[in-house]
């Protein structure tokens, strides 16, 4: 009856998960909770953590507090710079915090210039600077993440985000899409970016890829891989525009000449006769408006010439039209040839003259109509 009794306890206690007790009686030894593995945890290996670190230590981006243009309170502030270090934080690289930058340079979210790019960069031993802007208007939120290069303060990258009629929350996930964005590009980026090498003739050409300033010819710089629109333009030249794709370590160099405006006058020659045959018609059309209506001497000197009723002699020159039209066919030409002459760049070299260049002359367009000229353009 007492082994029927010991045999009962020992499978209710199995069953209630009291205590683990051998058919033969003797106690097994307790087992200690903190030792106890779990179910699907190995028994003699931990679980690594996730990003234990970056794959690239030397790749390193700053990243500068919020800067708000509207009103916000400090907490969501707050709020939304921890969105934005957890979005950066899962990237494969290193990052500096917000707090971390402020403390190395003060003033760092206002900071919008080269200078102080440079000088966060030397502070902080980053890389690449991330800079984002928050515009607040009542309830209508633009976010606006950008990366930099600190050397010269070229923005490589950049993301914007918007919203209407939404809340901190909404804002918050603006903010975290963006530097998710950012974050792939700058994945892009620590695994060995592409560059690009551009020059151009004239030099000095405007550079813009994707649409943002990049910089001016020539150009060496670090480009996020992808596809790419590259628009190079200067003033007086037709713009080029070129689709290139950049593979990651890999150089694109590439040279452009720019071809300049086709002049719509002619040639500073046509300048000079236009204005020669206007002054002379101008001259002929005043000589003819003076000479109207006064007496023809040679044709009253004769004998027989008809005088009025006072003895005045009948024949008078009739020049008034004549004088009218070449009045202003000579102004036209002499206006013509002035256009001509600008726009072809005479008398803008003065190599013997040791006063301080003026500004040069710039016609952008230049047109003919029906007893008009028109000039446009900034002199």
């Amino acid at each position: 009856m007492s082994r029927l009794r010991g045999f009962v306890a020992v499978v209710v206690a199995s069953v209630f998960g009291m205590v683990s007790v051998p058919l033969t009686g003797s106690a097994a030894p307790p087992v200690d909770a903190a030792e106890a593995p779990t179910d699907g945890e190995a028994t003699d290996t931990q679980a690594p953590p996730m990003n234990a670190g970056p794959a690239n230590a030397d790749f390193k981006a700053a990243i500068l507090p919020i800067a708000v243009e509207g009103e916000m309170s400090d907490a969501d502030r707050d709020r939304l710079t921890q969105e934005l270090v957890d979005g950066l934080q899962r990237g494969n690289f290193a990052i500096v915090s917000p707090t971390e930058v402020e403390a190395a340079v003060s003033n760092a979210d206002s900071c919008d210039k080269k200078r102080c790019y440079s000088k966060i960069g030397d502070k902080t031993g980053a890389s690449h600077i991330v800079r984002s802007v928050v515009t607040v208007n009542e309830r209508d939120y633009d976010v606006s993440v950008a990366l930099i290069d600190p050397a010269n303060g070229n923005v490589l990258a950049s993301s914007q985000e918007s919203c209407e009629i939404c809340g901190i929350a909404d804002a918050g996930g603006l903010l975290s899409a963006a530097s998710a964005t950012l974050r792939t590009k700058l994945e892009a980026l620590a695994s060995g970016p592409a560059s690009l090498q551009l020059a151009s003739e004239p030099t000095g050409a405007i550079v813009s890829i994707d649409g943002e300033v990049a910089g001016t010819t020539p150009l060496d710089m670090p480009v996020v891989p992808g596809k790419k629109v590259i628009r190079i333009s200067a003033e007086g030249y037709i713009a080029i525009e070129r689709e290139v794709t950049f593979v990651e370590g890999v150089s694109e160099s590439l040279s452009f000449e720019l071809e300049e405006v086709p002049s719509k006058l002619p040639g500073a020659t046509w300048g000079w006769v236009s204005l020669g045959v206007g002054t002379a018609g101008l001259g002929s059309g005043i000589a003819l408006t003076y000479l109207h209506g006064r007496e023809n001497k040679r044709d009253c000197s004769r004998s027989n010439a008809t005088k009025d009723g006072d003895g005045d002699c009948k024949f008078l020159w009739n020049t008034k039209w004549a004088g009218a039209g070449a009045s202003i066919a000579g102004a036209a030409l002499l206006t013509l040839g002035v256009a001509i002459l600008i726009n072809s760049g005479v008398g803008k070299k003065n190599k013997g003259s040791k006063k301080p260049k003026k500004e040069k002359a710039e016609v952008s367009e230049v047109g003919l109509g029906p007893g008009s000229i028109l000039i446009r353009g900034r002199f």
